[in-house]
C-alpha cells in the first residue's frame, strides 16, 4: 500500500512550514538589524544612541556594540533581548518587532534599561 498525503493534511503541513519559515525569516531580519547597528548604521534598535557621537546628527558612538542574548518568534512578532555597550556604559534592551510581508518593520516597541557600569 502506497502512503499518500490527504488534501487536508497537505494544507495543514503547508501552513506549518510557511509559518515556521516566516518566523525564521523574521528572526534573521532582527539579527541583521543587530549586525547593521554594530556597523554603525542607525535603525530602530540603535535609535536611542543616534546623535550621541557629538555630531547632533544621526551618527552612533563608534564604540557602541549590541549583543543579541536571545531572539524569540511567535507568529509575526519577534522579541529580542540584547545587551548594548558604549564605553563603560551598559544597557539591557528588550524589543518587540513585527514585519510586513516585504520584510519591513511594521511595528516596534522597546524597553531600554541602564545597568551598572562595566569595570
Amino acid at each position: 500500500m502506497v502512503s499518500a498525503l490527504t488534501e487536508p493534511l497537505s494544507g495543514v503541513l503547508h501552513e506549518l512550514l510557511t509559518a515556521r519559515s516566516l518566523r525564521e525569516r523574521n528572526k534573521e531580519l532582527v539579527l541583521a538589524l543587530v549586525a547593521a547597528g554594530n556597523r554603525g548604521e542607525v535603525n530602530q534598535l540603535t535609535r536611542h544612541w543616534a546623535g550621541l557621537a557629538g555630531t547632533g546628527g544621526r551618527a552612533l558612538p563608534k564604540e557602541l556594540g549590541l549583543t543579541a542574548e536571545s531572539v524569540l518568534a511567535d507568529g509575526d512578532a519577534v522579541v529580542l533581548r540584547a545587551t548594548a555597550r558604549a564605553g563603560r556604559a551598559v544597557w539591557s534592551l528588550v524589543a518587540e518587532l513585527g514585519f510586513d510581508s516585504a520584510g519591513r518593520v511594521a511595528h516596534y516597541h522597546d524597553m531600554l534599561v541602564p545597568r551598572a557600569a562595566a569595570s
